[in-house]
């Protein structure tokens, strides 16, 4: 027998529903205003983003708590009705499809509360109460975060008793999983937002609700600093947007985006040392194509990079800093190879004598000029890291940058995360750029490379761009 639904009938009305997750202690709840006629497809998003979940597990809707044990009432046991989402790895039967149900047919004062089921390992139980209707104001949105309290707890952390001992492990340094668990949090919970239990942002959260229901006009991407970073933001998970929000605002990224002359001829010298060596009538490669020995020798003298290379600095092919040099010149569109020759391109003829507009030029080529959108995107999260100024050490970026990769759908062509030399690889080009330019300080990764003020404002111009 076909089970159709039925019309809510509530008109023009908002429910107001309480959101418990069952078990929690101090409990961690969400008052809500939402639209009764959303399908049960939508409240599932409401409910995401609400509590803060990020959407990685199978979820379903049922009309009774599934911790009570169901009583006969006139010698029969009452079916529970089951709402799941059209997944095929969903082969029930019995379960009726969440996309032709609304939460205004289903959760009424005669029905009593709705059960909304996350992650069928961990077993998140959230119950749904309806505790009262209004009018629909004006221009209202179709769900609103009213107050709550406390953070989503943290995928995979083993439901109510597994999150109550991660969070009493974190409060005593000496408990034996301290450690551990302290390093899984970090991991798990990303580089964008420190873990706080008692965290909700309710401002954050109805962003992200309105997000969810724009209005047919809205256009989300904006101007100027919003091209890159909105973009990046719009492709996250709904329930990263927050934090990542949060994050691009902690980076500063209305601070100043420009360079003084005299800091963007200092910044911009091993580029502008090249171009003006190649020059406007080109500079002839050996037999085998590579930058003469005196070439090789004068940059690394000029550039004083000779302190900290060993050897002899007089074949380009053993001086990585010359040769990766070039290789990033040639990659940003400064220099090119033709018959044996390198020569400069028509945009950087105009740029030999202004390092300012070098500067600009260079910010602009590293956002923008990629063979590969996974090298784009890792190259937009290091620019990010770089403008924040918070990382110290090559670790820190690659943790942080490989998050964001994950965040945005980044993976193996068999669906495996992306390896730390993997990440690596997509960004180093970008990475040698900065090098250059002396944003970072130590080219081998053995000191703290603390980015300053100039590096902050390159990579600001750069997400500008």
């Amino acid at each position: 027998m076909t089970i159709r639904a039925a019309d809510g009938g509530l008109g023009s009305m908002l429910l107001r529903v309480k959101v418990s997750i069952e078990g929690s202690e101090p409990a961690i709840w969400r008052l809500l205003e939402v639209d009764p006629s959303l399908t049960l497809d939508r409240v599932h998003e409401v409910l995401q983003t609400a509590i803060g979940w990020r959407d990685s597990h199978l979820h379903s809707f049922t009309d009774t708590d599934p911790y009570k044990l169901l009583r006969p009432v006139n010698g029969k046991v009452p079916e529970p009705r089951r709402w799941v989402s059209p997944d095929p790895l969903e082969d029930s039967d019995d379960a009726l499809p969440e996309t032709d149900w609304t939460l205004g047919q289903i959760l009424t004062v005669e029905s009593g509360p709705l059960f909304y089921e996350y992650d069928f390992g961990d077993c998140w139980i959230h119950r749904l109460e309806l505790t009262g209707s209004l009018p629909t104001p004006a221009n209202a949105l179709r769900a609103r975060l009213l107050d709550g309290a406390r953070r989503a707890p943290l995928e995979d952390s083993g439901g109510v008793g597994g999150y109550h001992h991660l969070l009493d492990a974190l409060a005593d340094p000496g408990h034996e999983d301290h450690k551990y668990l302290k390093e899984w949090v970090a991991w798990t919970a990303g580089p964008w937002q420190e873990f706080d239990p008692e965290q909700l942002d309710i401002n954050a959260v109805n962003n992200e609700l309105a997000l969810l229901f724009p209005a047919p006009s809205a256009n989300e991407h904006g101007p100027g600093i919003e091209s890159l970073t909105q973009e990046l933001t719009n492709r996250m998970p709904p329930v990263l947007r927050p934090e990542f929000r949060s994050y691009l605002h902690a980076a500063s990224l209305d601070g100043p985006a420009t360079v003084e002359a005299d800091g963007a001829e200092a910044m911009t010298a091993p580029y502008l040392w090249l171009t003006r060596r190649v020059g406007i009538d080109g500079l002839s490669l050996t037999a085998a194509g590579w930058l003469p020995p005196a070439v090789v020798r004068e940059a690394m003298t000029k550039l004083g990079w000779t302190k900290d290379w060993i050897g002899k600095a007089n074949r380009e092919d053993q001086t990585l800093p010359v040769l990766q040099l070039r290789e990033s010149a040639q990659r940003l569109g400064l220099i090119r190879k033709i018959k044996g020759r390198l020569v400069l391109t028509s945009a950087a003829k105009l740029l030999l004598d202004d390092p300012a507009r070098l500067w600009l030029f260079l910010a602009r080529a590293i956002a923008h000029r990629h063979r590969h959108d996974s090298e784009r995107d890792a190259t937009l999260l290091l620019l990010l890291e770089v403008a924040a100024g918070k990382r110290t050490s090559w670790a820190d970026y690659l943790e942080a940058v490989s998050f964001g990769l994950r965040a945005l759908g980044w993976s193996t062509r068999t669906g495996a995360e992306l390896e730390p030399s993997t990440v690596q690889a997509l960004f180093v080009d970008a990475q040698e750029v900065l090098l250059n330019l002396g944003i970072f300080g130590d080219r081998f990764g053995l000191k703290a490379n603390s980015v300053q003020a100039p590096g902050q404002a390159f990579a600001r111009a750069a997400l500008h761009s």
